[in-house]
């Protein structure tokens, strides 16, 4: 069977190639940058600094940092699709509030979303396989306006050349944060609601398989195993076009091979994840496995939807950036002696606005 896996392709047209060319000229202008990702509580706690919802002097503080942070030139925050869903939990004014913080603190920049950086890893790791047969690289970075991907912007049943689709997408790249969701009704993410129905099924799913963790180990290696079966379908998708710069015609159309293939290529990852450098090529895949792992192997331990979007911060901050700023709960667990995925990717955790301005301070000065 091949309709049970995703393949999931670039966007092509003149559109997406006007947006990936400015994806390219981002990423040279954020060359001297380093990331620091804030979790939502850190936004929160600079927006009630910056719109005097609070008068405590270490918000007043940790907002002056990370001012000064991005007007040295050295660091940004960068928004990611997960981020903007979980700000959308928020009344209409303090949503507001917290957008104007993202245009200056963010520069416009937004992590592509995960499903980009899951195919990004696994396009990498077929380049280091097959160098000669190497997909064109993908960038990391791209606008506010993309946080999502990059969709046609064609309207149903409407005539549009390339030349005005070029124009919608520069519209759209040049669009500051605060602006552009003002265009968004929150209700379209249904952070809540969508967070509360993801935790019950995976809460759901893991309670089905309870009976085989016997240990974190076990948990870990059933975690990353299905993740990496998520992959298939890009594996698949690669498996057919690699082929085809080969000359193997008859091969790159043979879609059940490919998907044959593809199940391999992920086995293989599955295999390879048990390895540290493997694991650091695989941070998307692997963060979440790792920490849906640490919870199923602890007794009576469930899911909350807060997990949910906490996991992706951490998946998105961990490979990524050099420090990530979150909450005392969840720097204790990825610090923890079994899931050390700040020692693994080399990047720092804070806490508090006191460690958080200790912290990049001093990576300031490195």
């Amino acid at each position: 069977m091949v309709d049970d896996i995703f393949e999931w392709p670039w966007p092509t047209g003149a559109g997406a190639d006007h947006i990936l060319k400015r994806q390219w000229e981002l990423v040279d202008l954020l060359s001297a940058r380093t990331p620091i990702f804030l979790d939502t509580n850190f936004w929160v706690w600079a927006r009630q600094a910056a719109f005097n919802e609070s008068d405590a002097p270490e918000l007043i503080s940790l907002l002056g940092a990370l001012r000064l942070a991005v007007e040295s030139g050295k660091f940004f925050f960068p928004v990611t699709s997960d981020l903007i869903a979980e700000f959308s939990k928020q009344s209409p004014e303090r949503l507001a509030r917290t957008m104007m913080l993202v245009d200056r603190l963010s520069l416009g920049v937004a992590m592509v979303p995960h499903h980009e950086r899951t195919a990004i890893e696994m396009e990498k790791f077929n380049a280091r396989a097959l160098p000669d047969y190497a997909p064109a690289p993908r960038p990391l970075w791209t606008c506010y306006a993309f946080a999502l991907g990059y969709e046609d912007m064609r309207p149903p049943g409407v005539e549009v050349d390339d030349t005005l689709l070029v124009a919608l997408a520069e519209k759209a790249w040049m669009g500051q944060p605060s602006l552009l969701a003002r265009m968004v009704p929150p209700e379209m993410f249904a952070a809540r609601s969508e967070s509360e129905r993801m935790a019950t099924c995976l809460n759901e799913q893991e309670a089905l398989y309870a009976h085989e963790i016997d240990s974190h180990a076990t948990a870990l290696r059933m975690e990353v195993t299905g993740a990496a079966s998520m992959l298939a379908g890009i594996a698949a998708r690669e498996y057919r076009r690699m082929a085809a710069a080969a000359g193997q015609d008859r091969e790159a159309a043979d879609i059940e091979n490919s998907v044959r293939v593809g199940r391999r290529v992920t086995g293989m990852i599955a295999q390879a994840l048990e390895k540290d450098e493997h694991r650091r090529a695989f941070g998307s895949l692997y963060v979440p496995a790792m920490l849906h792992a640490a919870v199923r192997s602890q007794a009576n331990r469930k899911i909350k939807p807060n997990d949910i979007f906490d996991f992706r911060h951490a998946a998105a901050a961990l490979p990524y950036c050099r420090a990530f700023l979150t909450d005392g709960p969840l720097r204790s667990l990825l610090s923890s002696g079994h899931v050390r995925l700040d020692r693994l990717y080399g990047c720092e955790i804070a806490a508090r606005p006191a460690e958080a301005i200790e912290l990049i301070g001093r990576l300031a000065l490195a």
